[in-house]
């Protein structure tokens, strides 16, 4: 395919080159950005250290050097998603946090990063994130499809910081919103009826939210 050359799932040297040189020919700003991230994107996909770090070699390029609005967001999400596969939970909630303030200054753009954020959140108790991840769950309210993973995430991490916070009744009635959501084998959508569900359901997330549940 034509696309191919920013949708590498390997960084060999000649990969690189073979990017770069085809980079060059783009004429816009836009453009320039949208194929870093994109093919940052897909090198985060394979999910190696070696290549997590090559996609925010890519991001910070585009960051620094082809900044346009429309690619802010997402790029600021995507290098805290690599940051946390990194383990670099600090530099991930950052990122995330100007993902999130990107989006509020420039509302036309949405990303994931409200519901990526709690997660991180949760998934490494950072209690005194906890209720700025409850403030910034308030966003999906504003959307307007909401997929069976999207309810899952959200109620499951209401969930968690009800439990923490003492609230037993409360985080049971999120968890049980929540694992219902989990079950669902259709998306809603007549035809996308497989776009949206959970599933991996072997996720420590998943785990905590099913032992509220039961307690």
């Amino acid at each position: 395919m034509a696309n191919d050359w920013y949708r590498k799932t390997s960084w060999s040297e000649a990969n690189q080159a073979d990017f770069f040189t085809r980079l060059k020919r783009s004429r816009t700003v836009y453009n320039k950005a949208q194929y870093l991230r994109i093919q940052a994107y897909h090198l985060e996909g394979i999910g190696s250290p070696e290549l997590l770090k090559a996609s925010l070699a890519l991001l910070g390029k585009m960051l620094a050097e082809f900044p346009d609005k429309t690619q802010l967001a997402s790029a600021y999400g995507q290098k805290a998603s690599c940051l946390a596969k990194l383990g670099e939970i600090d530099q991930a909630i950052a990122n995330y946090q100007r993902a999130l303030k990107t989006e509020r200054e420039f509302p036309n753009v949405k990303t994931g990063a409200f519901m990526q954020f709690g997660r991180l959140v949760v998934e490494n108790n950072l209690t005194k994130l906890f209720d700025e991840a409850l403030e910034e769950l308030k966003e999906l309210d504003l959307r307007g499809i909401k997929f069976p993973s999207d309810i899952f995430q959200a109620f499951g991490i209401r969930s968690i910081i009800a439990a923490h916070k003492g609230e037993t009744e409360k985080a049971k009635e999120f968890a049980k919103i929540a694992l219902e959501a989990a079950d669902k084998a259709h998306s809603g959508l007549r035809c996308h009826s497989r776009v949206g569900l959970v599933r991996d359901k072997e996720t420590p997330f998943y785990k905590s939210i099913q032992a509220i549940a039961q307690n």
